[in-house]
C-alpha cells in the first residue's frame, strides 16, 4: 500500500486547495528554499496524526493555519492505493480549535485512525517515515536499540507487545475474579440485610397510609391559608396599580423634564454657535490684523533704519568731498598768494623798463634835434605802435578770458549735463518703481478682493457644514435612543449550545439551529416561539450520520447535549386544509426558510395553527392544536397556556434584529458621516485660518508697497526739482556761451584789425629809421625797441599773472559754492535723517500700541475660550442629563 494523492488547503504555505499525485516507486519533491516541501512532508505526518504540533514546526496546531487567506480552517486528505480516505481538519475559534478526524468521509476519533494505520504497519513511533537526523542517530545508537528498532520493522515487536498486552490482561482477570468472588460474599451479606429491611418496609407502609390521611387534612388547612394569601395577593395587585399609578406620574414628570433639558441643550448650542460664529472669527481677524501691523511696522523699522544707513554713508562721502572742496580753496588762496607776490615783482620790473624807455627816449631827444620832425614823427608812430599793441594785447587777454570762462562753462555743462543724465535715470527708474508699486498694490487689492470672496464662501461653508454635523449628530442621537428602545425590550436570546453549539457549527453538513433557519414578522414572533417551544433550538443536519457524528463528538468532548434533525430520516406529519372562524392558517406557513427546510420545520411545529384570539380558539378546542398572536397556546388535550411574559420571547422574531442592524448600519453610515464632517470642519478652520493669514500678510505687502510707492513719488519729486535747476543752470550757460561766441567772434575782427594797423604803422617806422641811418638815433631806436619789447613781456606776464589770480579766484569762488552745496547736501540729509528717526519711533509706537490691542484681542479670545469651554462642559453634562432621562423613560415603559 503506498499513497497516490495528498490534497492540502489553508495548511501552512497553501492558501488554496492544492493536489499532489504520488505515483508508484520512488517519489522525490524538489524546489528553491521556502517553496514549501518541508511543508509537504508535514501535511502527510499531520493527516496521519504521526507527530505533535512542535514536531510540525509550530508551537500549536493553530498556527498551521494560513494567516493570509482570511480561513478560520484548515484541511488535508490523503488517498492510498487500496481507496481508502483519511482527512483531517482543524478550526480555529474564539475560545481556542476543534479538530475533526475522518476515515473514509466518516467522522471518527484520532485513535480510529491511529489504529486502522498500526495495520499496516504505520505508527506513530514507528520508522514509516525517516526525519532529518534519524540516520545519524540510528548509526550512532548501541546493537540493543539497534535490535529493537529492526525487531519494530520486521514486526516482531508487535507480536512481542501483545504478548506482554496478553500476560498484563490475565493478570487482571485474575484480579477481577477474586473480586467477584469478595463481592459474592458481600451480597449474601447484603441478601440478610435486605430481608430485615422489608420487615422494616412493611411498617413503613402502614405508617404512610397514616401519614397521607393527616397530608390530607394539612392540605385543608393549607386550602385555607392559601385562600388569606390570595386576599393578599389582591391587596399587592391593588398596591402594584398604585405603584403603577406612580411610575406613569414618574415617567410624566421625566418626560417634562427631559424635554426642558432638549429645551437647555437647544439654548446651549445656539450660545456655542453664537460664541463660536461671526464674532469670534472677527476677534481672530483682528488679532491677525495686529499682528500683521506690527510686522509690518518691524518692517518699516527695518527699512528706515537701512536708509539712515545709507544717509550717514552720503553724508560721510558729502563731508569726504566738502573736505576735498575746502582743501582746494586753501590750495587756491595759497596759489593767489604766491601770484600775487609774483605780480609785485613784476610790476617792479615793468616800473623799471618803463623808467628804461623814458631814459633811452630821453637820449633819443637829445641827438635829434636835427631830425625833429623825422623823430617826432617815429615817437608818434612809435607811440601809435605801442598803443596798437597794448590795445592787441588787451583783446588777446580778453580772448583768453573767453576761452577760458568757456573752458570753464564747458567742464560745467559736461557736469551738468553727466548730472542731469545720471538724474534722469534715477527720475525714470524711481517712475517705473512707483507705477510698478502701484501695480502691485492693485494686483495685492484684487487679490485681497479675490481672498475675501473666498474666505466668505469658505466660511458660509463652514457655518453649513457645522449646521449639517449638528443635524447629523441629532439624527445618530435619535437612531440611539431608537436602538436603546429596542435593546430594552429585547432579552437575551436563551439559545442552548454555547461551545457545543460552536463546535457543531463547524462541522460538514450542519445547517444551523432553528431559530436561525427561520424568520418572521414580529405580528406572529410571539405565537411561533411558543408554538415551537424548546424544540426552536433543534439542530438541523444534512442526514442522519452527521447528527450520529456530531452526538459522538459531544460525548467525546463532554460538551452537552443536543437534539438534531436529520433532513433526510425525517417524517413530518400530513397537513390538511383547515378552516374555521378566526383561523389565520399553520404556523408552518408563517415563517420564511429554504424550502429545502420544510420538513424540519413542519416538525417543529406539526399541525400548530395560529388562531387570532383566545375566545376563537376556545370554540376550537379539540380540533387543532392553536396558539394565539399573544402567545396562548391550546393542546388538543385540552391543556391551556397562557399568561404574561417575563421577558420577551426570543427566537424568530429577527425583524426586531433586523431592525436593530438596520439601525446599527445607519448608525455606522452616519458615523461615518460625522467623521467626515468633522474633518472637513477642522481642515475648514485651518483652511479660514491659512487664508486670514494670508489675507493679513497681503495687507502687509499692500502697506509696504504703499510706504515703497511714498517714498519713490518722494525722491522722484526731489529729482525733478533738482533736474529743474539743472536745467535752469544749462539755460544760463547755453546764454553765457552765446554771448561768449559773439564776443570772441568780435574780438577776431578787432585783433585782425589791430594787427594789420600794427604792420602799417611798423612798415612807417622802417622807412623813418632808414632816414635816420646816420645819426645814434637808430641804434638807440633799436634799444628803445628791445626795452620796450621786455617791458612789454614784463606785462604781458603781469597780464598773465593778474589771469591766472583770477582764474584762481573763480576756481575758489567754484569751490565754495560747491561746499555751501554741501553743506546743504548734509543738512538736508540730516533732515531726513531726523524724518526717519520721527517714523522709526512712530513705527515703535504703532507696535506697542499693536501689541497693547494683541493683549487685549488676547483675553477677549481667552474670555471667549473660557465662555465656549464652559457652554461645551454644560453641553456635556446637558446631554448626559438627557441620555440618563432617556434610559428612566425606557426602565419606566419597562416596568409598566
Amino acid at each position: 500500500m503506498h499513497i497516490t494523492q495528498l490534497e492540502i488547503d489553508n495548511f501552512k504555505s497553501f492558501t488554496k486547495k492544492t493536489k499532489i499525485p504520488f505515483y508508484e516507486g520512488f517519489s522525490v519533491i524538489s524546489g528553491p528554499n521556502g517553496s514549501g516541501k518541508s511543508n509537504i512532508v508535514d501535511s502527510i505526518l499531520f493527516v496521519l496524526a504521526l507527530s505533535g504540533s512542535r514536531t510540525l514546526r509550530a508551537e500549536k496546531l493553530t498556527d498551521l493555519i494560513n494567516l493570509n487567506s482570511g480561513k478560520n480552517t484548515a484541511e488535508v486528505t490523503i488517498t492510498l492505493s487500496d481507496g481508502t480516505r483519511i482527512r483531517r481538519r482543524i478550526k480555529r475559534t474564539a475560545s481556542g480549535y476543534y479538530s475533526y478526524n475522518y476515515l473514509n468521509d466518516r467522522l471518527c476519533k484520532q485513535a480510529d485512525v491511529t489504529e486502522y494505520l498500526s495495520r499496516f504497519g504505520i505508527k506513530p513511533h514507528g520508522y514509516n517515515v525517516v526525519m532529518q537526523g534519524d540516520i545519524t542517530r540510528i548509526i550512532e545508537m548501541g546493537d540493543f536499540e539497534r535490535r529493537k528498532m529492526i525487531d519494530e520493522i520486521a514486526g516482531v515487536a508487535e507480536f512481542d507487545a501483545k504478548r506482554d498486552q496478553a500476560l498484563t490482561e490475565l493478570e487482571v482477570v485474575r484480579e477481577r475474579i477474586e473480586r467477584e468472588e469478595m463481592l459474592l460474599h458481600e451480597l449474601a451479606v447484603r441478601l440478610e440485610e435486605l430481608a430485615v429491611e422489608r420487615k422494616q418496609a412493611l411498617a413503613y407502609q402502614g405508617w404512610q397510609e397514616k401519614f397521607n390521611h393527616f397530608e390530607s387534612c394539612r392540605a385543608v388547612a393549607m386550602l385555607h391559608e392559601q385562600e388569606k394569601e390570595l386576599a393578599a395577593l389582591v391587596r399587592v395587585i391593588e398596591e402594584q396599580n398604585i405603584s403603577l399609578e406612580r411610575v406613569k406620574s414618574d415617567k410624566s414628570h421625566e418626560e417634562n423634564e427631559l424635554s426642558y433639558l432638549q429645551a437647555d441643550l437647544a439654548d446651549i448650542d445656539e450660545q456655542i454657535n453664537q460664541k463660536s460664529g461671526s464674532e469670534y472669527l472677527k476677534l481672530i481677524a483682528d488679532l491677525e490684523e495686529a499682528k500683521a501691523q506690527i510686522r509690518l511696522s518691524e518692517q518699516s523699522i527695518t527699512r528706515f533704519r537701512k536708509d539712515k544707513e545709507g544717509s550717514l554713508e552720503a553724508i560721510n562721502r558729502t563731508f569726504v568731498d566738502m573736505k576735498r572742496s575746502e582743501t582746494r580753496v586753501g590750495e587756491c588762496s595759497q596759489s593767489i598768494r604766491e601770484l600775487g607776490i609774483d605780480r609785485t615783482n613784476l610790476a617792479m620790473e615793468a616800473a623799471t623798463a618803463r623808467a628804461q624807455v623814458e631814459n633811452i627816449e630821453s637820449a633819443i631827444q637829445l641827438q635829434s634835434r636835427d631830425a625833429e620832425g623825422a623823430r617826432d614823427e617815429l615817437f608818434s608812430l612809435m607811440s601809435l605802435v605801442d598803443e596798437r599793441k597794448a590795445k592787441r594785447s588787451d583783446i588777446l587777454h580778453q580772448k583768453d578770458m573767453l576761452l577760458e570762462r568757456s573752458r570753464l562753462r564747458s567742464s560745467e555743462k559736461e557736469r551738468l549735463d553727466e548730472r542731469l543724465r545720471v538724474i534722469s535715470e534715477d527720475y525714470n527708474s524711481r517712475i517705473a518703481q512707483r507705477d510698478e508699486c502701484a501695480r502691485e498694490i492693485l494686483a495685492k487689492k484684487e487679490e485681497k478682493e479675490t481672498m475675501d470672496r473666498d474666505l466668505s464662501k469658505i466660511e458660509s461653508g463652514l457655518f453649513a457644514k457645522r449646521s449639517t454635523l449638528e443635524r447629523v449628530k441629532e439624527e445618530y442621537r435619535g437612531y440611539e435612543q431608537e436602538v436603546m428602545r429596542l435593546e430594552a425590550q429585547q432579552q437575551a436570546r436563551g439559545e442552548s449550545g454555547g461551545r457545543a453549539m460552536e463546535a457543531v457549527r463547524g462541522m460538514d453538513g450542519v445547517y444551523g439551529t432553528v431559530a436561525q433557519l427561520g424568520r418572521t414578522t414580529p405580528e406572529y414572533a410571539t405565537a411561533l416561539n411558543v408554538a415551537a417551544g424548546s424544540r426552536i433550538h433543534y439542530v438541523v443536519v444534512e442526514n442522519d450520520q452527521v447528527a450520529t457524528s456530531a452526538i459522538t463528538f459531544l460525548k467525546e468532548n463532554k460538551l452537552g447535549r443536543m437534539t438534531f434533525l436529520p433532513l433526510t430520516r425525517l417524517k413530518p406529519p400530513a397537513l390538511s386544509p383547515v378552516e374555521g372562524e378566526g383561523i389565520l392558517g399553520y404556523a408552518v406557513d408563517m415563517l420564511e426558510f429554504d424550502p429545502r427546510f420544510r420538513d424540519a420545520f413542519r416538525v417543529v411545529f406539526g399541525a400548530t395553527v395560529v388562531v387570532d384570539s383566545l375566545s376563537r380558539a376556545r370554540k376550537l378546542m379539540g380540533r387543532y392544536r392553536m396558539v394565539t398572536p399573544d402567545g396562548e397556546l391550546l393542546e388538543r388535550t385540552g391543556a391551556m397556556t397562557g399568561g404574561s411574559f417575563k421577558k420577551v420571547q426570543k427566537g424568530f422574531g429577527t425583524a426586531v434584529e433586523d431592525d436593530i442592524i438596520r439601525l446599527r448600519q445607519k448608525m455606522a453610515s452616519l458615523e461615518s458621516e460625522i467623521a467626515d464632517l468633522e474633518s472637513a470642519v477642522k481642515r475648514g478652520t485651518d483652511e479660514i485660518d491659512a487664508r486670514r493669514r494670508s489675507r493679513a500678510e497681503t495687507d502687509q505687502e499692500i502697506g509696504r508697497l504703499a510706504m515703497r510707492e511714498e517714498e519713490f513719488s518722494k525722491q522722484a519729486e526731489t529729482l525733478e526739482q533738482e533736474r529743474e535747476r539743472i536745467g535752469e543752470a544749462l539755460a544760463l550757460i547755453a546764454g553765457e556761451v552765446k554771448a561768449g561766441t559773439t564776443e570772441l567772434a568780435a574780438l577776431e575782427v578787432t585783433l585782425d584789425n589791430t594787427t594789420d594797423e600794427i604792420n602799417q604803422i611798423g612798415k612807417k617806422i622802417d622807412s623813418i629809421k632808414k632816414r635816420l641811418e646816420d645819426t645814434d638815433i637808430p641804434a638807440l631806436s633799436e634799444e628803445l625797441e628791445k626795452k620796450k619789447r621786455e617791458a612789454d613781456d614784463i606785462e604781458r606776464r603781469l597780464r598773465n599773472k593778474e589771469s591766472d589770480i583770477a582764474d584762481l579766484q573763480r576756481e575758489r569762488q567754484h569751490f565754495n559754492a560747491r561746499v555751501e552745496e554741501l553743506k546743504a547736501e548734509n543738512e538736508r540729509i540730516g533732515a531726513r535723517n531726523s524724518e526717519l528717526d520721527a517714523e522709526i519711533s512712530a513705527a515703535h509706537e504703532q507696535i506697542e500700541s499693536s501689541k497693547g490691542e494683541i493683549a487685549r484681542i488676547e483675553e477677549r479670545q481667552k474670555e471667549f475660550s473660557g465662555e465656549l469651554d464652559n457652554l461645551r462642559a454644560k453641553h456635556t453634562g446637558v446631554a448626559e442629563a438627557i441620555r440618563e432621562s432617556e434610559r428612566h423613560l425606557l426602565e419606566f415603559e419597562a416596568a409598566m
